[in-house]
C-alpha cells in the first residue's frame, strides 16, 4: 500500500500504470492492430526509457515507448509509442504533437548512430467526452490560399488512432478475462460513471494482484467522484471472486485519509498558529525587519515581506482579504479566529 494515495489526473496514471505491463500492450496491439502484432515478435517487448526527451518534450500528460523485434528478422526492430491524450475537447494540432515525438525519437537514433534507424509507430488512444477524428499534418493546412502548390512539400503521416467511443462494452466482454480487459473497460465508461458499477465484478476480475486492484480503486476514485466509503456501500451487495482484496484495499484507503485528514489538519493548524504569530509580532515589535520576523514566526521570507508590503497601504479591508485570500486560504476559521483577525488587522492599519 503506497504512503500517500492521489486520484489527481486519474486517466494519465491509470494509462501509465497499466501500458508499463508488457502483457497489457501485448493484448492491446493483438486487440487494436492485429496485423502490427502478426509481424511482430511480442515475446520481445521491451519498455525503452525515454527520459532525455522530458526537457524538451511535455507535451503527453502519459507516454510509453516499447522497442520490439519483427518476426523472423534477425536484428530487425521497430519503436511504437503508446500516446494517451485526454483533454476536455478535441486537440486540431495533434499531428503536431506526434510528428515531434517521433522526430525526436528517430533523432535520439541519429546521434545513438543505430544502422539502420528502426521506424516509430504512434499509437494514440484518446478518452475524451466528444467523438473526436484527429487532423492529419495536411489536413491542418487545408484552408491555406497556397495549400495546392504547397501540398507536395508539406510533412505528412498517417497514425494509428483509437477512440474509446467506438468500443461497446458487450464486445470487450467477448475478450479473455485479463488485466486489459479490465483497463480498456474502466476507461471506456470513464464518462459514464454509473455503467462502471454495473461492470464492476467483470472489472475487477481481470485484477490478478494487489497492484492491479488498487490501480483500478483509483482510477474509478477518480472519475467516478466517489469517496471509499460510498465506493464500499455500493460494493456491499455485489459478489465477485476478488471482492476481500477489494473491500480490504478499500478499508486500508479510508484509514489512510483518516490518517491523512488528521496530519493535515495539524499542519493546517501549525501554519495558522504561525500566521496570528506574525499579525501579532508585527503589532507589538513594529519595528523589527522582514528577517528578524521570518526567523520568528518560521514563515518565509517572501511571505512576510509581501505581508508587510500589503501592511503599508493601510488598507484594512485590503489586509484582511489578503490575510484570508492568500495566507489562510481554504484554512478553516472559527468565530474566535475571525474575531482576533479583525482587532489585529484594526491595530496594524490604524494610523
Amino acid at each position: 500500500m503506497p504512503k500517500k494515495f492521489d486520484i489527481h489526473q486519474p486517466d494519465d496514471r491509470f494509462f501509465k500504470s497499466a501500458m508499463s505491463d508488457p502483457e497489457v500492450v501485448k493484448a492491446y496491439l493483438e486487440y487494436f492492430y492485429p496485423k502490427i502484432a502478426a509481424i511482430a515478435d511480442l515475446s520481445t517487448l521491451q519498455q525503452q526509457k525515454v527520459q532525455s526527451l522530458r526537457p524538451n518534450l511535455k507535451l503527453f500528460s502519459a507516454d510509453v515507448v516499447y522497442r520490439c523485434q519483427l518476426k523472423g528478422e534477425s536484428g530487425a526492430h521497430f519503436h511504437f509509442c503508446l500516446l494517451f491524450e485526454h483533454k476536455s475537447e478535441p486537440d486540431e494540432y495533434v499531428a503536431v504533437q506526434i510528428g515531434l515525438y517521433i522526430f525526436l525519437l528517430l533523432r535520439e537514433q541519429v546521434k545513438a548512430k543505430k544502422q539502420p534507424l528502426e521506424p516509430v509507430l504512434p499509437l494514440l488512444f484518446y478518452n475524451g467526452k466528444a467523438t473526436w477524428r484527429p487532423k492529419r499534418i495536411r489536413e491542418i493546412f487545408k484552408g491555406h490560399p497556397g495549400y495546392e502548390v504547397l501540398k507536395p512539400y508539406l510533412p505528412d503521416f498517417r497514425f494509428l488512432f483509437e477512440d474509446a467511443h467506438r468500443l461497446p462494452p458487450e464486445e470487450l466482454l467477448k475478450l479473455d478475462l485479463s488485466y486489459f480487459r479490465s483497463t480498456v473497460l474502466s476507461m471506456v465508461l470513464r464518462h459514464k460513471p454509473d455503467l462502471i458499477f454495473e461492470y464492476i465484478e467483470v472489472i475487477f476480475e481481470g485484477a490478478e494482484d494487489s497492484d492491479q486492484v488498487l490501480s483500478i480503486i483509483t482510477y474509478i476514485l477518480g472519475v467516478a467522484e466517489r469517496s471509499p466509503k460510498r465506493f464500499l456501500e455500493e460494493l456491499e451487495n455485489t459478489e465477485f471472486t476478488t471482492k476481500p482484496n477489494v473491500m480490504s484495499t478499500l478499508e486500508q484507503l479510508l484509514e489512510m485519509g483518516r490518517e491523512q485528514g488528521l496530519e493535515k489538519g495539524r499542519e493546517e493548524g501549525i501554519y495558522k498558529k504561525s500566521i496570528f504569530n506574525l499579525l501579532k509580532t508585527v503589532v507589538r515589535f513594529p519595528e523589527w525587519p522582514a528577517s528578524e520576523l521570518s526567523d520568528f514566526t518560521e514563515l518565509d521570507l517572501e511571505t512576510v515581506r509581501t505581508f508587510l508590503s500589503v501592511q503599508s497601504q493601510g488598507d484594512a479591508a485590503a489586509l484582511r482579504k489578503y490575510v484570508l485570500k492568500d495566507l489562510l486560504a481554504d484554512i478553516p476559521l472559527s468565530a474566535e479566529d475571525k474575531e482576533k483577525l479583525n482587532r489585529l488587522v484594526g491595530q496594524l492599519t490604524a494610523s
